[in-house]
């Protein structure tokens, strides 16, 4: 099913992409680092309650003609929103018009409001990702007047989301599940980094001047190698604060430590143990512990490195990848 979903033989980089240039924001003027809308990339954006809760879900949302065939849900990362897939969904929607797309703010990010959103445990993570992906095939059903209508469901999440990704995939919750992507997140790595999350966390800008400036900054320090991205995706994780009025970060990370841990222990051998499609995408072949690679030589799972691609891959330049469903 995904065996060709990225085209993994890169072509060498076009010297003159902007997006690819190792040191982009030497390119860059001010004027560059202006703000775009989900609208050029997302059909709809609407605001989920889920029944019996006072959590109400940010959804950006692709194709919602599509009732019949693959839904692919996205995970975004800790500290990212649903924009950060907004360059791949446009790319899908762009190719297909049979593939319907659906992103959500994560509790604690973006446009997403709940009773505790610094409830970051794994559980409460996993429940709202079945719950929502439930409650959206729901709507479908009810749209089509088919209730048994079940689209099959791929989750692709990056990070923090691709681990919620696998462990809800684990938790066998929800309806039709067939697929799961993974985008650079890999258990013994991950449990090695935490260490230093909280000094990059607390060596980050508290607050920008701007719009303008965030943007500025995810550039020039590499954070997204990729302009177009930034000016879609970063605008969406600050808000300004009326008692300062500078632009804060909506996401508090660096309060909900004592949840981190949990999110990749074990992640290894719930995302071999999987019986859904399994794809892994890394920036490099560092990432894979030692558990991954023998999988992987064994055939457990594909495996596709794009090492020019910094962490957050989704949003970073993509030089020949190719997408087919």
């Amino acid at each position: 099913m995904f065996r060709g979903m990225y085209k993994s033989t890169l072509p060498p980089v076009d010297p003159n992409s902007l997006s690819a240039h190792p040191n982009l924001a030497d390119q860059l003027s001010d004027k560059d680092y202006y703000s775009v809308e989900w609208n050029q990339y997302f059909d709809k954006c609407r605001d989920i309650k889920l029944p019996n809760t006072e959590n109400t879900f940010r959804i950006y949302e692709c194709n919602d003609h599509v009732d019949d065939g693959n839904l692919f849900v996205f995970l975004h990362g800790g500290g990212y929103t649903s924009l950060s897939w907004s360059l791949v969904v446009d790319k899908i929607r762009k190719q297909f018009d049979n593939v319907r797309l659906m992103c959500y703010d994560c509790r604690g990010h973006g446009e997403t409001k709940t009773s505790n959103d610094l409830d970051l445990s794994i559980g409460t993570l996993v429940d709202d990702c079945s719950s929502l992906i439930n409650h959206y095939q729901e709507e479908i059903a009810l749209k089509s007047n088919d209730p048994e209508k079940n689209l099959k469901v791929i989750i692709v999440g990056h990070s923090m989301g691709g681990a919620v990704a696998i462990k809800t995939s684990s938790s066998e919750k929800v309806k039709n599940l067939m697929g799961l992507v993974v985008i650079d997140v890999v258990e013994g790595t991950a449990l090695q980094a935490l260490s230093s999350m909280r000094s990059i966390l607390a060596k980050r800008p508290k607050h920008f001047e701007s719009v303008k400036d965030a943007i500025k900054w995810s550039i020039s320090t590499g954070t997204i190698k990729n302009i177009e991205s930034a000016r879609v995706s970063v605008p969406s994780q600050i808000k300004l604060s009326k008692e300062d009025n500078k632009y804060h970060w909506i996401a508090q990370l660096e309060k909900t430590d004592i949840y981190w841990n949990d999110w990749f222990l074990g992640l290894s051998k719930e995302f071999l143990s999987n019986k859904v499609i399994k794809l892994l995408i890394l920036a490099g072949t560092d990432r894979l512990d030692r558990e991954l690679t023998i999988a992987q030589m064994q055939g457990k799972f594909q495996l596709i490195l794009l090492p020019l691609c910094g962490h957050v891959i989704q949003e970073d330049n993509l030089p020949g990848i190719n997408i087919r469903v």
